[in-house]
């Protein structure tokens, strides 16, 4: 049985809060469901350790395996580290305008554009780290 998109993104949009979401879901589902399905397309190649294919079905929006609920975890933590960067490229262009104002602005940003930089790598560390014990578990299955 394949595994749907929407079971990956609704994993995924429990570990997050985003009104620009929230407001695309109410007036076109259609274009959050392609929205979101771009942040886990681009989050596929991440998880480049799996031991099932991780070809899809654009069409359907699925994934052409069953996936098991670890692989599920990794993909919907890939896509949250998509949906991060994607947010932390919009505060970058906002941070460069914000150079152009007064330097209390630029100087309260620079350290928030930081934390979200840093967050987002702690982030990062922490899926690969799940990726480490997921292919641990499955070590005897390596051939020699």
């Amino acid at each position: 049985m394949a595994t749907s998109f929407d079971i990956i993104e609704d994993r995924a949009l429990m570990k997050i809060d985003d009104y620009k979401l929230t407001k695309l879901f109410q007036q076109s589902p259609e274009g959050f469901r392609k929205w979101c399905d771009g942040f886990l397309i681009n989050a596929i190649p991440n998880f480049f350790k799996c031991r099932q294919s991780l070809d899809f079905d654009t069409e359907n929006r699925e994934f052409n395996s069953d996936l098991t609920e670890v692989e599920i975890s990794i993909l919907a933590d890939f896509w949250v580290i998509e949906w991060f960067k994607k947010e932390l490229q919009d505060s970058t262009k906002i941070n460069v305008l914000l150079q152009t104002s007064g330097s209390f602005k630029t100087h309260a940003a620079a350290p928030n554009l930081n934390a979200k930089s840093n967050y987002i790598d702690g982030l990062r560390e922490k899926v690969y780290q799940k990726i480490t014990q997921y292919v641990l578990q499955h070590i005897d299955d390596i051939p020699i």
